[in-house]
């Protein structure tokens, strides 16, 4: 029996991905805009390096929220505010947290601000995105972000005295904050620990 070319094993997969793509589309678990982008970007696939990044993206949203009338994002009960004033500090790297909110950036710029949720995902591949923070939008101790930058580029930009920890992983890529931030963090504002990776890509914090 003769094995199929490369190519037609790659279109094979890219086919997959898009019909998975489509299932998480008709169930409400991404939105037109980052549906119609990314069945784009699969289209114009050559490489496997490529197919590889964008199959891990759509299984995320095929598999990571179990709620069929569930969008990403969207407030978990089973996970409990992260607003309460409970004397107990949640886990906030639980799986639950972690699902609550997923943001892409796919060969686009986009900013980001408002409240954040801890565990909320930003994921930036061959794009660029801009995350704005102010005390205003963070939970009253610790909020986690997770961020990814896939050849692409993320900058947080945080409001004077929000402490600020930066645990992202560089791998063939940079991570830097700001020493403004450091300097100017104050005892009692809330904290924000970002953790992640910058894989052949960035992830910047300065002060907004």
């Amino acid at each position: 029996m003769k094995l199929p070319a490369l190519r037609e094993i790659v279109e094979e997969r890219k086919e997959k991905a898009i019909d998975s793509l489509s299932n998480s589309f008709a169930k409400n678990k991404l939105p037109l805009e980052e549906y119609e982008r990314l069945v784009e970007y699969i289209h114009k696939i050559e490489s496997e390096r490529e197919l590889v990044v964008v199959e891990k993206i759509v299984s995320e949203y095929g598999a990571e929220y179990g709620n069929d009338n569930e969008m990403p994002g969207e407030y978990d009960k089973r996970a409990g505010s992260i607003y309460d004033d409970e004397d107990d500090e949640p886990d906030y790297y639980s799986k639950h947290e972690s699902n609550q909110s997923s943001n892409l950036s796919l060969l686009s710029s986009r900013t980001f601000s408002g409240p954040v949720k801890s565990g909320a995902q930003f994921l930036s591949v061959l794009g660029s995105e801009h995350i704005k923070i102010r005390k205003a939008d963070l939970a009253k101790r610790k909020t986690v972000l997770n961020v990814v930058s896939i050849l692409g580029e993320s900058v947080i930009s945080v409001e004077s005295g929000i402490r600020v920890s930066n645990k992202v992983i560089p791998i063939l890529g940079g991570s830097w904050t700001d020493h403004k931030v450091g300097r100017q963090a104050r005892d009692g504002e809330p904290e924000l620990v970002i953790s992640g990776a910058a894989l052949l890509g960035n992830v910047t914090v300065k002060l907004l």
